[in-house]
């Protein structure tokens, strides 16, 4: 049977909505829970499949639960009972498609409602757990104090928010708001909260609001740019190369030509730390001066990365990747039916930025 946990400091509260949800025991069970440290007790110990939670809790707040849920079980589904001040600010995260909000006063209806869409989980209208934006706007709402340390895949950074708004981010070698904007775009962020905002100058000196607008603004360009930059980029560099067949091979073969063009792009993006190029035979035809431990890796194994992603992402032919090792690097694969491009990408470099230079290297 189903398992739902509702965390609320008000214990006449909880068992009122125990008692009017007890008329549907035949399709689940109401678990509940006084603060955020029992509801974590709970969630550690019981299989549970929607989490139903106030913000205002003692011992760990429902921010403090929801970070400790993003971490340990992002694929739960979240409803949040709160009071948000403004239809507005109600409106603005309800399209942002991540949680259901439900208002205090509370209706009985509403959470039904709410409940069985959780449970089912299969519309587009309920998403399982909770995103970093969502998570930030709930912080704006309360107006708290925190830093934020955020996870992504390999990456670490950390937001700094007083009264509700950012004042500072960092990640590597960005700050400020170059740093929040790259942050607060990120997938599947895992959330850890510490409950001092352990920076006091405002850096970034940009409304929550606006902060979020550009940053999803930006994720939306990088998406179209990756897409059109990608293709244009398989449109040039067949195009570059069977040029290349035409020309006189008593001069020059155009594999020898194709391999010095590729060289000379790959060469000058500062962006590129080491590469490696490979003919369509898999043979090695260029790569970086000096050391490269890109050798160690050859096409093959690249093209045996390549063939699951592809199949697993029912796209055809896979033309692009990029990854992070555990050591933190970053890697740039390119792969067409000429060549493959094999890349160490500085920290913190966007791939799709070193594609458009390539292009425009090739154009230029």
């Amino acid at each position: 049977m189903k398992k739902i946990l509702i965390v609320d400091d008000e214990k006449s509260f909880l068992l009122s909505l125990k008692d009017g949800l007890s008329m549907h025991g035949d399709q689940f069970q109401v678990l509940t829970a006084e603060n955020g440290r029992e509801a974590v007790d709970i969630l550690r110990s019981v299989p549970v499949d929607l989490l139903v939670t106030d913000l205002k809790l003692p011992e760990m707040n429902g921010f403090e639960l929801l970070a400790w849920t993003s971490r340990h079980q992002p694929q739960l589904p979240v409803i949040v009972m709160s009071a948000f001040g403004t239809p507005e600010i109600e409106a603005r995260l309800a399209k942002m498609d991540t949680l259901q909000f439900l208002e205090k006063p509370l209706d009985i209806q509403m959470l039904e409602e709410g409940i069985f869409n959780g449970l089912n989980a299969g519309g587009k209208s309920f998403i399982r757990g909770i995103t970093l934006a969502t998570f930030l706007q709930l912080m704006k709402v309360e107006k708290k104090n925190c830093t934020l340390k955020i996870s992504n895949a390999e990456d670490l950074a950390y937001l700094y928010v007083r009264r509700g708004e950012l004042i500072d981010a960092e990640f590597g070698d960005l700050m400020g708001l170059d740093a929040a904007l790259e942050i607060v775009g990120w997938n599947d962020a895992e959330i850890e909260m510490d409950g001092v905002c352990r920076r006091q100058d405002d850096i970034i000196k940009l409304s929550m609001e606006h902060l979020l607008i550009e940053a999803f603004k930006r994720k939306d360009e990088a998406a179209e740019l990756k897409n059109s930059d990608l293709l244009g980029l398989n449109e040039c560099v067949d195009d570059f190369l069977d040029g290349l067949a035409k020309v006189d091979s008593t001069v020059e073969t155009p594999e020898k030509i194709a391999q010095e063009q590729l060289t000379r792009i790959l060469t000058r993006l500062a962006s590129v730390q080491e590469y490696t190029i490979f003919d369509e035979s898999s043979v090695l035809v260029g790569k970086n001066s000096g050391n490269c431990s890109l050798l160690e890796i050859d096409s093959a194994e690249l093209d045996d990365l390549l063939a699951p992603l592809a199949k697993d992402l029912n796209s055809g032919a896979c033309s692009f990747v990029t990854f992070n090792s555990s050591s933190r690097n970053r890697y740039l694969l390119f792969h067409s039916q000429q060549c493959r491009i094999f890349a160490k990408l500085k920290p913190g470099t966007q791939s799709q930025q070193v594609i458009k230079e390539i292009e425009r290297q090739i154009n230029s």
